[in-house]
């Protein structure tokens, strides 16, 4: 299912000073789609990635620690909870 909010979700994102990671779409790990767009968040003491497929809606999330030395995916992401 398409991300049918992607202006509001990619608003939400801005306003909590998450910027693209780049502007090349990635392939989607669970559909196989070339449609994930990668968001970061950076600071002193770490930041975070979020992965958004724009094609099956598939949210996923890693943080990172103070150097940003060591991802960790956290499991059961839910965009949308986590905007709100």
């Amino acid at each position: 299912m398409p991300v049918s909010d992607l202006e509001t979700l990619e608003y939400k994102l801005g306003k909590r000073g998450f910027r693209r990671d780049d502007l090349y779409l990635h392939v989607c790990e669970k559909c196989n789609e070339q449609a994930v767009a990668s968001y970061i968040i950076a600071g002193r003491s770490g930041g975070r990635d979020i992965k958004l497929c724009l094609a099956c809606g598939d949210a996923r999330s890693w943080r990172s620690g103070a150097g940003l030395q060591e991802r960790v995916e956290e499991v059961g992401f839910d965009l949308r909870a986590f905007l709100g």
